[in-house]
């Protein structure tokens, strides 16, 4: 049976949709009149340059794979040039992320109020996060990257359904399921492709689940050619429009140098300049690392002791673990120390711990160390979560009634990047001389933003220096 409590919209149920409409009311007005990172700007140019029959790669130099590119080019007809704009198109798309993570366990019995806090701690975290996280390549990935571990539990689901039932699935709906789940891995790697890291630990994972070589063999090449498919038409994008010799010249001359700095941004300093900027989310980590490898390790135990498929629950769990670590693992090992590659382990963090609260309050084993752990964690994110200083606070009306312009941008800015009065000085400066496209040169990543102010044409295809 199940919970009434699981069922019903209990009063813990009503207090909880109280705090996140609260908190989304406080917060979302301050997160769209927030400037938008020098990265998000860069990509604006490389988009433009593009619509307006310029060559990526070779009109406008990028580093990355064209996924973000696309994406922008997406956007932008539909939504304008407003930085509000795009940054409401990034609450979209995180909130798609979120949804997903709180109705992870849903199946399992976690009650609304569980759901509703994971909810609440997903948007608290990313709300007091630094503009440089914001829209940025690896939290929008976590969105298909999430749409693809639920159609990859669907298929796991299906097939030991199946099986149980002794009744034959046919292999093409496997192979369907599978490709389009291939297409979902895609497209998160067009935009990253450290994003192959956890879709190797999650299908890993599935091999443990089924343990069926046939049907095995027939999703694992739906999911190869979903992926090769959509890896197709973006060759042959690149191609038809010129851009491939230049993409594969970055991407064999430039970027091994551009990988090999990685290991000097990991010093000391920088780390602990990190750490003070996702504290205390960081700290996480040290409960969903073990909370993630317990579940690994008493799944291949319960398997070893009974040889029968596991539990609903533990399925669930065991798939959420293998995301995280793998996330965790490459946004470690392979990325630079920059801020925006791990909000999606924090957020996966998140989830994982909300998943082991929800199982220990079902169990009834959620004991005082956990609640205590709990509240002190909850007593350290309120005190340094930044929408709740005044001098944010008696902006909120401003960023209600207004559109963002410079000046409000220097004063909703939380990482400093660059002095936005200062900025509108040159900017009004620059449009005194009355320049044209190709004649203005930024000499460092802080001043592309006079780009877009002054509606200017970089002067070469370096962007900046």
């Amino acid at each position: 049976m199940v919970d009434q409590s699981v069922k019903q919209f209990t009063l813990s149920a009503w207090i909880a949709a109280f705090v996140l409409i609260a908190l989304l009311t406080l917060c979302v007005p301050m997160f769209i009149r927030m400037p938008l990172a020098t990265d998000v700007v860069f990509y604006d140019l490389q988009a433009e340059t593009v619509r307006n029959g310029g060559t990526l790669y070779k009109d406008v130099f990028e580093t990355n794979m064209p996924g973000i590119m696309w994406l922008h080019m997406l956007v932008r007809p539909i939504i304008g040039k407003s930085s509000d704009a795009l940054r409401l198109v990034d609450l979209v798309n995180f909130s798609g992320s979120v949804l997903l993570l709180m109705f992870w366990n849903r199946r399992n019995q976690i009650s609304v109020t569980g759901m509703l806090w994971i909810g609440i701690t997903l948007f608290a975290f990313y709300f007091s996060l630094t503009e440089w996280c914001h829209f940025q390549r690896d939290t929008i990935i976590l969105f298909p990257a999430l749409t693809a571990l639920w159609l990859r539990r669907r298929q796991i689901d299906r097939i030991l359904k199946s099986q149980q039932a002794d009744s034959e699935i046919s292999k093409s709906t496997v192979w369907r399921w599978a490709f389009l789940e291939g297409l979902c891995w895609a497209t998160a790697f067009w935009i990253k492709p450290f994003v192959a890291v956890p879709a190797l630990c999650v299908w890993f994972g599935s091999l443990f689940l089924m343990r069926q070589p046939r049907k095995l063999l027939v999703d694992f090449s739906g999911l190869l050619l979903g992926g090769l498919v959509l890896g197709a038409v973006g060759i042959i994008w690149m191609w038809q429009t010129g851009a491939w010799p230049w993409f594969y010249d970055t991407f064999t001359n430039w970027n091994p140098e551009y990988v090999e700095s990685r290991k000097a941004g990991w010093n000391t300093l920088r780390f602990m300049q990190f750490l003070y900027r996702f504290y205390p989310w960081f700290l996480l980590h040290l409960i969903a690392v073990p909370l993630a490898l317990s579940t690994i390790w008493q799944c291949i135990n319960s398997w070893n002791k009974s040889k029968a498929p596991l539990e609903t629950v533990q399925r669930d769990s065991l798939l959420l673990s293998l995301m995280y670590l793998g996330w965790l693992f490459q946004s470690c090992a392979f990325q630079h120390l920059f801020d925006y590659v791990h909000p999606p382990s924090h957020l996966l963090a998140i989830a994982l711990i909300g998943v082991s609260v929800s199982n220990r309050v079902q169990q009834r084993a959620f004991s005082w160390g956990w609640k205590t752990g709990m509240a002190v964690f909850a007593i350290l994110a309120v005190l340094s979560f930044p929408n709740f200083k005044p001098d944010r606070i008696q902006l909120w009306q401003t960023c209600v009634s207004h559109s963002s312009d410079l000046h409000l941008k220097a004063k909703m800015a939380l990482m400093v990047q660059v002095d936005w009065e200062d900025l509108a000085a040159v900017r009004d400066y620059l449009e005194s001389q009355n320049l044209k496209d190709h004649e203005l040169h930024c000499y460092n990543t802080t001043l592309v933003y006079l780009y877009p102010e002054l509606s200017l044409k970089p002067a070469t295809r370096y962007v900046f220096f």
